[in-house]
């Protein structure tokens, strides 16, 4: 009975962690989210200008007339800062989506003009300028506003807002004769910022005030709620009973990679005093949460304190549950993982139930065959002939169809077909990815470092390169005439093997108890999901406009910075080809991107990676670009082997005719011999 109401007890327990995984994180940015992310500039005076959420407060219009000449200019310097202050850690855009300052010079006798304007945005401990310069000819359009669309932001990587900095808006123009000026407000000057994540640092950290020495009192059984915020340590206090398995169950809610926690083992201090021995640790990830279930075996019953700690410059939120049970009864087990992960492949593919065409590397016979005609005509050729006809009608282009046709051609198909310099393969593909993200996931790596590369798309970054060499043994056929190529190497692609030769590669070192250290599970998890995203892209992207004549295709792309995709804690894509224009590679992001992703690891006895996704429903063959720079090595003409063989007959017509004459002649001459015998 009391298993039974355990086991029931455990179910309601699980499923309430389930839920508040998926209780939406509190959101607010650097205005009122009803604006849409708009703050317009708003003055009651000269001197008292402020960023405001609202359009219509303040004056609707600040001006003032200067006496000036060209001689003694005057500067005039607004400064807006934003009201009420920044109460949340927010993560910056790269890019300002608009701002538009509605400023405008009356000069009494000539009209409008448009004075110097020179604006910068501070936003924390970064600024970003911009000048407009002067049209001191009056015209009609000296009055628009000062616009501006998708500018980039000076942010010197530093892309966090913490709760308290500064965000303003400084204005400084030039006025160099008499002249009125106006700034017209009320919503006809704002500027807009699209804030990608933001959360309540205050409304997140409700475990305060917690610490070692001061331990939160609750049971265990049930879910807590706290943050870490930067290196605070976060303590519970709780009575442990009879049981075989002891499990703590901890959430981490997504935030920008650029503060996550590292996600340390906590101490579970026992009843003694005493640190428990390591636990079995399952790490599973996906877009909208990371989970780490820890399990003890057969603890002693009492009184224990659970703690967490974090790192400087960081801050995530979570929560955390215990579970308490018997053999067999937890929801995860070591023994549910696969002991093999292989990529999905065929994921990406538009339609694999037409007939595929094989493909093969080019043969070389026509090439031995022609060399040896070659050889064998042009000794021919070395006698003379006395028709001029034959040797330069048919016997001379016969030798240059078949020298270009039978020799030039295949040997330079094969050429063709061998890996350029530079160029990598597959497997060469995958092991640079992978000691990329090695390198980047060591301690004391920058934080927008760490983003910037496990962000770009196949590890290349922003300017770089991607040349890449590929053996394809088959060709769909697609409904609008383009073949989908299917990669020979995803299909037998083990993900789990790839990531866990490069930890063994890396030198991974392990903890007293043998179990993996933090840094290398940040790396696992990290690499499991971009190896899968990399492969599914490039497995969607293998199109070509002709029907391939060769195995061999080369790919040579230059890559540039774009939009990234996904979650703003673990962002993918964040580099294009550039042939592929900025709306076509939205438009297949938004398509291609699996609606979940999972990755989970086992560090327990035996080391177990299980990477899976859900398959996006909305790809299909209208998302992928028209243009695509996959090259099919070829030969260096069409129909290579007609021209050899019509070379071929032509040579041999005119041996032939050369033989012919030739026999013609000797028996003319020996008819003339026997005559002239008779006559003697």
């Amino acid at each position: 009975m009391r298993a039974e109401s355990r086991s029931t007890s455990l179910a309601i327990l699980f499923l309430c962690i389930l839920l508040s995984s998926v209780i939406p994180i509190s959101s607010a940015g650097l205005t009122d989210s009803t604006t849409g992310g708009k703050l317009f500039l708003a003055c009651d005076d000269l001197e008292n200008c402020t960023l405001s959420s609202t359009a219509a407060t303040g004056e609707q219009m600040i001006s003032q007339d200067v006496v000036t000449t060209p001689g003694q200019s005057k500067k005039v310097t607004l400064e807006f800062e934003m009201e009420p202050r920044q109460t949340e850690l927010a993560l910056l855009p790269d890019i300002l989506d608009e701002m538009i300052i509605d400023l405008r010079l009356r000069e009494d006798l000539t009209g409008w003009t448009r004075p110097e304007l020179d604006v910068s945005l501070i936003l924390g401990n970064t600024v970003t300028d911009w000048n407009f310069p002067a049209q001191n000819i009056p015209s009609q359009t000296a009055n628009e506003p000062y616009r501006m669309e998708d500018e980039a932001l000076n942010l010197q990587n530093e892309r966090l807002l913490w709760a308290e900095q500064n965000v303003r808006l400084r204005l400084t123009f030039t006025i160099d004769r008499p002249s009125t000026w106006e700034l017209h407000l009320w919503g006809d000057s704002l500027l807009e910022l699209t804030i990608p994540w933001s959360q309540n640092i205050e409304e997140a950290n409700s475990d305060e005030p917690s610490s070692d020495s001061n331990p939160i009192k609750d049971e265990f059984e049930t879910v807590h709620y706290g943050a870490l915020v930067e290196n605070d340590r976060d303590c519970w206090e709780f009575d442990v009973e009879e049981h075989e398995l002891l499990k703590v169950i901890i959430i981490w809610q997504p935030v920008p990679i650029e503060i996550e926690q590292s996600h340390g083992l906590p101490d579970l201090i026992a009843p003694n005093g005493r640190l428990s021995g390591q636990p079995e640790i399952i790490f599973e990830e996906d877009d909208e949460e990371t989970r780490i279930s820890y399990r003890w075996r057969a603890l002693p019953v009492g009184q224990y304190n659970l703690c967490f700690g974090g790192k400087v410059g960081a801050f995530q939120s979570y929560s955390w549950a215990g579970l308490l049970g018997f053999e067999g009864m937890g929801p995860i087990d070591p023994d549910g993982f696969e002991s093999e992960s292989y990529f999905p492949a065929g994921s990406a593919i538009i339609d694999d139930s037409v007939t595929p065409i094989n493909l093969e590397r080019t043969s070389s016979p026509i090439l031995v065959i022609s060399i040896l005609s070659f050889l064998g005509f042009g000794f021919g050729a070395l006698r003379l002939t006395t028709s001029a006809t034959v040797r330069f009608g048919l016997f001379t282009p016969g030798v240059i169809l078949l020298l270009f046709g039978g020799i030039i051609s295949p040997i330079w198909a094969l050429a063709d077909e061998v890996q350029l310099e530079d160029e990598i393969s597959f497997d060469e593909m995958v092991d640079m990815r992978l000691q990329q993200l090695w390198d980047v996931s060591y301690p004391g790596v920058p934080q927008q470092t760490l983003v910037e590369h496990t962000g770009s798309t196949w590890g290349m970054l922003d300017g770089e390169t991607f040349k890449l060499r590929l053996n394809v043994e088959q060709a769909y056929p697609l409904p609008d005439g383009r073949y989908q190529l299917l990669i020979p190497e995803l299909q037998s692609f083990r993900i789990d093997q790839a990531i866990f030769s490069q930890v063994a590669e890396g030198g991974a070192q392990t903890s007293d108890q043998g179990m993996l250290e933090q840094q290398t599970v940040k790396f696992i998890l990290l690499a499991g999901r971009s190896l899968l995203l990399d492969l599914l892209l490039l497995e969607a992207l293998m199109v070509v406009d002709e029907e391939p004549s060769s195995s061999i295709f080369h790919l040579e792309v230059d890559m540039v910075e774009t939009s990234s995709t996904g979650a703003v804690s673990v962002p993918a894509w964040g580099t294009r080809p550039s042939f592929i224009s900025q709306g076509e590679w939205t438009k297949l992001q938004y398509a291609l991107f699996p609606e979940r992703i999972s990755v989970t690891l086992c560090d327990c006895e035996l080391d177990l990676l299980d990477v899976r996704f859900t398959e996006s429903q909305g790809f299909d063959l209208a998302d992928i670009p028209d243009a695509t720079l996959i090259r099919n090595a070829s030969e260096l003409m069409d129909k290579s082997v007609l021209i050899a063989v019509l070379g071929f007959v032509l040579c041999l017509v005119a041996t032939r005719i050369e033989y012919v004459r030739y026999m013609s002649a000797i028996e003319l001459a020996q008819t003339m011999l026997k005559q002239s015998k008779w006559n003697r």
